[in-house]
């Protein structure tokens, strides 16, 4: 379901950072949670269902952007400028922090040079092979050994044509390498899931996480947040991750959780048990929380109103011999009245504290539908 665009335009900032040694979270593939997230591949993040999604499950989601289209947003096409616009994207120009990655072009061709001995390919290939732009700003002096080896051409100043098994490997190496920065400091994300295998690759210091890992997150998101029934705003998703923010970190760090443990079990059928038992776990807690905060007039006999105007309760402030007047102050208090009541559905201090309190907010701000668990594949 896609975004309903209300956002202004305005410029994108270029931050500059102050050159220091770079600098890694070592164990951050296996033990620590990110909070943010980066997407990849391409510049634009996509008007799409996975993004809705994406957006509600970070708190801060950013992009690789070269600084040509940072200075000119106009290039962007017009949903990711209005998710910059709307501070829900922010973008990440390789330029300013490729240089802090040690030896980002020595460690990326080793890992090349490992995949292409696998299938046989070291020696320079003739054969046509399907291509994807790589923008230079991002390649570093890695473009030279590329052509060298017949794996791209230079389209133009600003672009390479490179072999696409190649660009997906790189793609995923520099999302992983400048999401490791404490800077950015973000977990690759994309909903191009061919892209998933290739995290099992290179230093252990500038992996992903797990594909198994991903999988299983992506899984439980897709069932506990789906894609709004309607339209939403981004004006509508920031105001609720504003609200609501706070409740956030808990449902991840406890869906963060529950993916590494899946990822754990080798038998893929078992996974997807795994998953389905922790969906379904959770939504009968959201079910729960759902119920707490809801408050119908069902549940409050209008009648039980009525004697509040014969013991002597009187709308002074309006003359009697106003009708209309009269019944709209009627009305009034009327609106007063289930406004007092309404707040009286609610989460308890216990609730409220609870991960899925999150999910259960954005279930009732956004009308979501639970995706049913019988879509879940072990594929």
């Amino acid at each position: 379901m896609a975004f309903n665009q209300t956002v202004a335009a305005r410029t994108v900032c270029v931050v500059r950072v102050r050159p220091r040694p770079a600098r890694f979270n070592l164990v951050d593939s296996r033990n620590t949670m990110r909070n943010n997230a980066l997407y990849f591949p391409y510049i634009s993040i996509p008007n799409s269902a996975w993004t809705v999604r994406t957006l509600l499950y970070w708190d801060k989601l950013s992009s690789i952007v070269p600084i040509e289209y940072a200075n000119r947003p106009e290039d962007l096409d017009d949903f990711m400028r209005n998710l910059v616009d709307a501070e829900l994207v922010t973008p990440i120009i390789p330029a300013q922090f490729l240089y802090r990655v040690g030896q980002f072009e020595t460690v990326f061709i080793e890992l090349l040079d490992t995949r292409l001995k696998r299938i046989g390919r070291l020696r320079v290939d003739t054969k046509p092979h399907p291509r994807t732009r790589i923008h230079v700003e991002k390649l570093g002096k890695i473009p030279e050994v590329l052509v060298e080896r017949g794996l791209a051409e230079q389209h133009d100043s600003s672009w390479y044509s490179v072999d696409t098994p190649v660009a997906n490997l790189f793609m995923a190496y520099l999302a992983v390498c400048l999401g490791g920065l404490d800077e950015i400091d973000a977990a690759p994300v994309t909903n191009r899931w061919e892209y998933g295998s290739l995290f099992g690759y290179g230093p252990a210091v500038r992996r992903g996480k797990r594909p198994e890992h991903q999988k299983a997150r992506n899984q439980i998101i897709e069932c506990l947040l789906p894609v709004p029934e309607g339209q939403v705003t981004l004006a509508e998703l920031v105001e609720f991750k504003s609200r609501h923010g706070a409740l956030l970190p808990a449902l991840r760090t406890m869906i963060e959780a529950r993916s590494a443990q899946i990822a754990m079990l080798p038998d893929a059928d078992d996974r997807v048990d795994a998953v389905r038992a922790f969906v379904s776990e959770s939504q009968l807690q959201v079910d729960e929380l759902c119920d707490a905060m809801r408050f119908s007039w069902k549940k409050l006999a209008f009648s039980a109103l009525i004697p509040l105007t014969g013991s002597g309760l009187q709308w002074t402030a309006t003359p009697a011999d106003n009708p209309a007047a009269f019944a709209g102050t009627g009305l009034s208090f009327l609106g007063a009245v289930y406004g007092a009541l309404s707040s009286i559905g609610g989460l308890n201090d216990i609730q409220r504290r609870r991960p899925l309190a999150y999910v259960a907010h954005a279930h009732r701000r956004f009308n979501l539908a639970g995706q049913p668990l019988g879509e879940l594949r072990s594929g």
